[in-house]
């Protein structure tokens, strides 16, 4: 029998590091006979990374069980039922227009809509065959020489539920949890002071701009000497600020400016 599969995976971000924390995989098998499955693998070693408020759960699954995966076969999670459109919903059409979907599958709209859902920080994003990987093996990647992008690179690794390797170190499920909460706690002083850092030179760069419109560039022998043609009136007013590139306002200021008088 032939069958459809969507993957994704149910993240929470956490506000302070904007770090994106995978809970659980989720995919969505649908058959030709018209039948579907659910299934839900919860990632223990990242749910244990996070308190509430950021996380209080999936809904409709209990994860006290410890169940590896949480299956629901023709009946859709609580989760995904929540807050994805329902197939009576008078919108429908409107809603799948604007991820560009031609019919609904529930897992698929979850993960291309950019609507939010309220009822807690959780959202889904495609499983990718990158996303997939499980062991990340810093030594083959170009990360960067500040000391911010490496933990940075390591950080979203562990908050992925990934064993990381690098040199003369190894992160996994037995280390998770102490691991985070160092690695955290020097990215968050990294980012403090970079941050800083930018604030203080965007606020030496305001201080050293000219506030308001930038004065237009004149030709300075140019404007003086139709302001002394206009004074003898070898020029109108109209025909010295032409020939300066002025305005007439221009024109009056400058000659006042100058201590030129008409005579």
């Amino acid at each position: 029998m032939r069958e459809a599969v969507t993957r994704g995976i149910i993240c929470v971000r956490d506000p302070e590091t904007l770090m994106e924390y995978w809970v659980a995989r989720i995919t969505y098998t649908e058959y030709e006979d018209g039948t579907y499955v659910y299934g839900i693998r919860p990632n223990y070693s990242v749910i244990e990374l996070l308190e509430a408020p950021l996380f209080q759960g999936i809904p409709g699954i209990n994860l006290d069980l410890r169940r590896a995966e949480y299956v629901r076969e023709n009946k859709t999670p609580v989760f995904v039922s929540e807050r994805a459109p329902a197939e009576n919903r008078e919108d429908l059409w409107k809603l799948l227009d604007e991820v560009d979907m031609p019919y609904l599958n529930k897992l698929e709209w979850l993960i291309r809509t950019e609507r939010t859902y309220s009822g807690d920080n959780l959202y889904v994003v495609a499983d990718s065959n990158a996303a997939m990987e499980e062991v990340v093996d810093l030594a083959a990647r170009d990360i960067g020489p500040r000391s911010s992008d490496a933990l940075r690179a390591i950080l979203e690794a562990v908050c992925a539920g990934k064993v990381v390797c690098g040199d003369g170190f190894k992160i996994d499920d037995s280390n998770r949890v102490e691991m985070h909460a160092l690695l955290k706690m020097l990215y968050v002083k990294e980012k403090s002071y970079l941050d800083a850092r930018r604030k203080e030179s965007l606020d030496v760069a305001k201080s050293q701009k000219k506030l308001g419109r930038p004065s237009k560039r004149v030709d300075q022998l140019k404007l003086i000497d139709a302001i002394e043609k206009y004074a003898r009136d070898e020029l109108s007013a109209e025909e010295a600020a032409q020939v300066a590139g002025v305005s007439r306002a221009t024109l009056f200021r400058r000659m006042k400016a100058f201590g030129i008088s008409k005579r």
